[in-house]
C-alpha cells in the first residue's frame, strides 16, 4: 500500500479542495441540541454505526480510532438544509399577558410558525482523513456539534419567556487513529469549540410592573399618568441577549475488529466547560421606554418606591438599552458505542448507543457590571440515552441504499420546560442513497426527520427574577426538524 506517494498535483488538489470547503464551514450550524447529523450518510442511517462504520471521514467526529480504516486521503464535504416547524397551542383561556392591542390566547388556539427564510438553515461540514503510514492516520473536521433553532409567532402567549432562540456550537477537531494490532486501534481528538447563542424575548412592561410591586401597582401608575404625574407604562418591546464564547476539549476512542466483517467502536468525550461566554443584552428603546426609565430613576418613585417594595434606580439600571452580559455553562459528556457488521456482500447492519449526561448543564445569565441576574431558568436536566439502528443495502455495484431509525429520551420534564428549549422524547428517521461513479468519488443524498414529542410549557414557576418570567401562560410546544443533505467524497 502506498502512503503519501500521490503526485504533487493530486496533493495540491486535495489541499485546495479542503480550503474551499473550510471557507463554507463558517456558515450557520444547528441541531437540536446535540447534532449527530454530521454527514449525509449519517443522516440517511439515523446515526447508526457512526463510531464503527467509517464509511466516510466524518467518523473523526464520533471515534478518531476508526480513522485507521482509511488507506488514502479522503475529503468529505457536506451541505445540508434543515427546516424547523414551531407550533404552540394554548391550554387555557386568557393565555399569556395581553399584547398592546389586548389580545390573549384562548384554550385550544394554535399559533403556528412554519414559514419564512429564518425557519431554514444551511449546515455545511468538512472532514479530512490523511494516512501518514500503514498504522497512523490523522484527521481534521469543522462542523456543528450542538445547536437549536426556535422561531415562534410574535404574538404567541409565551413570547415573554422567549420568542426566538438560536444556539450554534462549532467544533474544530484535529486527531489521529493508530493501529496497535491488526484488530485493535486507538485514537484521540483535540478540539476547539466556538459558542454562539442568541435569545429574543418580547418584554411586556405592564406584566413586569405588576410583578415588581404589590397588587394595584399598575392601576396606581395609570392613575398617576392620568394626573400628569407619571409617564405611561410602555407597550411591548423586544429584548435580545447575544452570547459568544469558546472552550477546549478532547476525545478518546477505540476500534476493535474481531473479524474482517465485524467492527465495534467506542469513544468518550468529557464535559465541555464554557467559562468565557460573554456578550450583550440589548433592549429596543423608544420615547415611552426612555421616559419610563427616567421616571424610575427619581421623582415620585424615589419617595413611593420603598413603600411599594420597588427599587426604582435598580429597576432603571436593569432596563438600560445596552448592557454587557455573561454566561457560564457546561455541556454534557458523551459516551458512544457502535456495532457494524457486514452481513453479506449486499447488506450491512449497524447499531449505536449514546449516553449524554446533561445534569450539570444550566441556563443562567448575569450582568457584567454588577453581577445581577438577567435570567435564571432552572431546568433540572437529565441524562439522555439514544438507541439507533440502520442498514446499507447494495442493489447494484455503484449504488448503495441507506435507512435508519433511532429514539432518544428528552432531558427536561413538563414541570420546567420552557419555550426556547422545547426538548422532549424524540425519534429519528433517515433514508438515502450513495452513488460511486468511480473508486475516487462518492455522492450521497439523504433525507432525515427529527420528530420531537409535543410537551407542556409554562409550568416553570422558578424562573427569576420574577419580572422576566414572561407572564402566566400554559401551552403545548412542538418542534420538529427535517434535513435534506448532500455529501461529496473525494479520494486522492
Amino acid at each position: 500500500m502506498v502512503f503519501f506517494q500521490q503526485s504533487s498535483l493530486r496533493r495540491a488538489c486535495a489541499v485546495a479542495f479542503s480550503v474551499m470547503a473550510f471557507s463554507l464551514s463558517h456558515q450557520t450550524f444547528a441541531g437540536g441540541t446535540a447534532n449527530d447529523n454530521q454527514s449525509a450518510m449519517g443522516i440517511a442511517t439515523a446515526g447508526a454505526g457512526q463510531a464503527a462504520e467509517a464509511s466516510d471521514a466524518s467518523v473523526i467526529f464520533f471515534n478518531p480510532a476508526a480513522l485507521t480504516r482509511f488507506k488514502r486521503i479522503e475529503v468529505l464535504n457536506v451541505a445540508s438544509i434543515a427546516t424547523f416547524d414551531n407550533d404552540y397551542t394554548s391550554r387555557q383561556n386568557n393565555d399569556g399577558p395581553p399584547t398592546d392591542n389586548g389580545r390573549e390566547g384562548s384554550a385550544g388556539e394554535f399559533f403556528s410558525r412554519k414559514d419564512g427564510t429564518d425557519s431554514a438553515l444551511f449546515i455545511p461540514g468538512l472532514f479530512v482523513a490523511i494516512p501518514v503510514s500503514p498504522k497512523l492516520v490523522v484527521g481534521f473536521s469543522a462542523s456543528g456539534s450542538h445547536g437549536l433553532l426556535t422561531r415562534y409567532r410574535e404574538d404567541f402567549p409565551g413570547r415573554g419567556a422567549g420568542r426566538e432562540s438560536d444556539l450554534k456550537i462549532t467544533r474544530l477537531n484535529l486527531g489521529f487513529g493508530y493501529k496497535l494490532t491488526p484488530t485493535l486501534s486507538i485514537g484521540a481528538n483535540g478540539s476547539y469549540e466556538r459558542y454562539f447563542q442568541s435569545i429574543k424575548i418580547r418584554l411586556n412592561y405592564r406584566d413586569a410592573v405588576s410583578k415588581l410591586g404589590p397588587p394595584g401597582t399598575t392601576a396606581l401608575l395609570d392613575t398617576l399618568n392620568a394626573s400628569g404625574l407619571a409617564p405611561p407604562i410602555p407597550g411591548e418591546t423586544d429584548a435580545k441577549l447575544r452570547i459568544l464564547g469558546w472552550a477546549l476539549n478532547a476525545q478518546a476512542g477505540l476500534l476493535w475488529e474481531p473479524t474482517d466483517r465485524t467492527r465495534i467502536g467506542a469513544s468518550y468525550r468529557p464535559k465541555t466547560r464554557f467559562n468565557g461566554n460573554q456578550g450583550e443584552l440589548t433592549i429596543n428603546e423608544n420615547a415611552d421606554t426612555a421616559a419610563f426609565r427616567e421616571f424610575l430613576n427619581g421623582g415620585l418613585i424615589a419617595i413611593g418606591g420603598p413603600l411599594l417594595g420597588v427599587n426604582g434606580p435598580q429597576a432603571a439600571g436593569d432596563l438600560e438599552p445596552q448592557q454587557q452580559a455573561r454566561q457560564r455553562t457546561i455541556f454534557p459528556d458523551e459516551f458512544r458505542i457502535s456495532l457494524f457488521h457486514h452481513y453479506s456482500p449486499k447488506l450491512d447492519l449497524m447499531a449505536t448507543y449514546t449516553y449524554q449526561d446533561y445534569t450539570e448543564t444550566f441556563l443562567r445569565y448575569e450582568r457584567v457590571s454588577n453581577g445581577r441576574v438577567i435570567e435564571d431558568l432552572p431546568q433540572d436536566f437529565k441524562v439522555a440515552q439514544a438507541y439507533r439502528i440502520g442498514l446499507n443495502y447494495k442493489p447494484y455495484k455503484r449504488l448503495t441504499l441507506h435507512a435508519g431509525y433511532g429514539m432518544e429520551n428528552g432531558v427536561v420534564g413538563d414541570d420546567l420546560r420552557v419555550p426556547i428549549l422545547p426538548d422532549n422524547d424524540r425519534r429519528f428517521y433517515g433514508l438515502g442513497a450513495s452513488f460511486t461513479p468511480s473508486r475516487d468519488t462518492t455522492v450521497t443524498l439523504a433525507f432525515g426527520i427529527i420528530d420531537v414529542d409535543a410537551g407542556q410549557v409554562g409550568n416553570n414557576t422558578q424562573v427569576t427574577p420574577i419580572e422576566v418570567s414572561g407572564g402566566e401562560f400554559k401551552g403545548i410546544a412542538d418542534l420538529d426538524a427535517e434535513f435534506f443533505s448532500l455529501g461529496f467524497t473525494q479520494r486522492f
